[in-house]
């Protein structure tokens, strides 16, 4: 058995169609049947990202709503069977958190209507200290309704004290380093990573050497393959991942790597679909295998589980969670089941 996570959208003024989720469930995972169960829930107000300490002690869950609403990241201890328990939680200074990434002694949030990035510091007990930095981010890009302004939207770790502050209104991905001296995040303009005007950075990946990077635009429906370099980055590749007969809107929505990094997934809002692409072990460039259906509308986010066998994608406004099996030799996904859940947004593996 496996546990894992699973954030929703509990109220309105949501991106879901009909937000009706419970807050937190707790789930398992038959690896032999591939059917999954529910165990509990914690109550919590639209937590739509989640992330677990590296020791899987701990678990933070921001809710995503705006400021006036006065949002908290909260801090639980993970007991017995994957339940919570409250540490602490601190106020969320921003609008519209949308996403979170631990990077050692640090949590880092993204704010993504305030266009801004908060940092925690994590006490030994898990617990959090109030918010030590804000980081604000300023511009537009040219499409005058999504990129109006700056929007964080992702926070990726890279090396060691390092990350990647993704930015849908400004067609980045911004380098921040933490200084050893300030404690606090310096940005590096210079290993920016940039993607064409209007294409709308929303999440990235990169390869285990972290000398590729993968980065899923929301707006144009591409996967952007850039090679890191320390003489500049260069992209190597543009590749959609919307199927060749769709002519409908649509919405890049998550992209992840397989553990054994021989392929690439990402799914789309509009379509319904996941692609899944193949990484030549040479250049690094990507090749579509097939379009695989979720089963169902909206797919926010989908996670692998760490052993790299099964997939679990969470469809928002179907309020279902499907399970596909990996086929280790050529990526392609197999459906094996799908349960309901109320407006599930997010999959995160313990």
């Amino acid at each position: 058995m496996s546990i894992f996570y699973a954030g929703s959208y509990t109220q309105e003024d949501t991106p879901a169609i009909d937000p009706a989720g419970k807050g937190i469930a707790c789930l398992k995972l038959n690896k032999r049947s591939g059917k999954i169960e529910l165990l509990h829930y914690t109550k919590q107000r639209n937590p739509s990202y989640l992330a677990v300490s590296r020791d899987k002690g701990y678990l933070y869950a921001l809710e995503e709503m705006y400021k006036n609403l006065e949002p908290r990241i909260f801090s639980y201890a993970i007991g017995e069977n994957g339940k919570l328990r409250v540490i602490n939680s601190q106020p969320l200074e921003g609008d519209y958190a949308c996403h979170l990434a631990i990077i050692r002694d640090r949590l880092v949030i993204a704010n993504y209507m305030s266009g801004d990035v908060l940092s925690f510091i994590i006490r030994e007990d898990g617990s959090l200290a109030p918010a030590h930095q804000k980081i604000q981010h300023s511009g537009q890009g040219p499409n005058k309704e999504r990129q109006e302004a700056a929007h964080a939207h992702m926070i990726y770790p890279c090396k060691r004290n390092s990350m990647y502050v993704l930015d849908l209104g400004l067609d980045k991905a911004k380098a921040y380093d933490l200084d050893p001296e300030s404690k606090e995040w310096i940005a590096r303009p210079q290993r920016d990573l940039e993607i064409d005007p209007g294409a709308g950075a929303r999440h990235m990946v990169m390869d285990h050497g972290q000398e590729y990077a993968y980065l899923l635009s929301e707006l144009s429906g591409e996967i952007f393959v850039i090679h890191c370099q320390k003489e500049g980055h260069s992209i190597i590749q543009k590749i959609s991942f919307v199927p060749g007969s769709y002519a409908g809107p649509f919405g890049g929505a998550a992209i992840r790597l397989h553990p054994a990094g021989k392929f690439l997934y990402a799914s789309l809002r509009g379509t319904d679909t996941i692609a899944v692409f193949e990484i030549d072990a040479y250049s690094k460039m990507l090749s579509l295998i097939t379009f695989q259906s979720t089963r169902g509308k909206t797919p926010r986010d989908f996670n692998i589980d760490p052993g790299g066998s099964w997939l679990i994608a969470a469809n928002q406004d179907s309020n279902s969670l499907v399970v596909f099996e990996i086929n280790p030799e050529n990526g392609k996904l197999k459906y094996r089941s799908a349960m309901p859940l109320e407006t599930p947004v997010n999959i995160c593996w313990l």
